[in-house]
């Protein structure tokens, strides 16, 4: 903001003008720029996880990029914007301290509120949400039935390592679908407006594809 004072001789005010510069967006980053920047060493399977869990679920590339260096603790190849900061949850995990096990780094940059959400469980909340993400919520109904929630916890201190994509998808899908809250690092999404169709215009034709392909993903802050 610039602020031009009118005096006149003698000091005296006549009059000023206010003039608000306009601040100009900041350029989106793209999945390309994220992964150059993080290098393909640390996620070598970045076209799996780009079709599996970032695009179907909006993740903002920009969030997701801070929150990994966030997390990690590395140093990224490339600078990155200082306006750039971690989301809420994922500041938890600053310099990759408290970052509980059994998570691969990308999913806590780009879930960091659906670790949170599965940390802050009581103790049976944590075998069931976990039960459902190993087995399917189905699978673990029936296993919580036949073994009860103690041996069910004894089994997965004894066998469980890492949660493997499947299980993390699961994870991801019991977080929206309990808490109905939108996933921290998710942009909005705009759908295409399509004009006003006129009287005498035949309707447009169906165009083929899936719904993901015809979004337009803002990335702007």
């Amino acid at each position: 903001m610039i602020l031009i004072v009118f005096l006149i001789p003698g000091g005296l005010c006549i009059g000023y003008i206010v003039i608000r510069l306009r601040r100009r967006p900041r350029k989106p980053v793209t999945w390309s720029e994220v992964f150059d920047t993080i290098t393909r060493d640390e996620i070598a399977n970045a076209d799996e996880l780009l079709s599996t869990f970032l695009l179907p679920d909006s993740i903002r590339p920009s969030d997701f990029l801070a929150n990994y260096v966030e997390v990690s603790g590395s140093t990224p190849e490339k600078p990155l914007d200082a306006n750039r900061k971690p989301t809420v949850s994922a500041a938890n995990f600053a310099k990759g301290a408290n970052v509980p096990l059994g998570y691969p780094r990308w999913f806590i940059a780009a879930y960091p509120d659906v670790v949170m959400w599965l940390s802050s469980q009581d103790e049976t909340g944590i075998l069931r949400i976990s039960a459902e993400a190993l087995y399917g919520v189905e699978g673990a109904k029936e296993l919580i039935r036949i073994h009860g929630f103690k041996r069910i916890g004894e089994l997965i201190e004894e066998k469980f390592e890492e949660f493997d994509q499947a299980q993390l998808r699961r994870l991801a899908t019991g977080y929206c679908r309990d808490t109905r809250k939108r996933l921290e690092c998710a942009m909005v999404v705009k759908e295409k407006k399509q004009p006003a169709r006129r009287w005498f215009e035949a309707p447009p034709k169906r165009q083929r594809g899936s719904a993901l392909s015809q979004r337009v993903l803002s990335d702007f802050d």
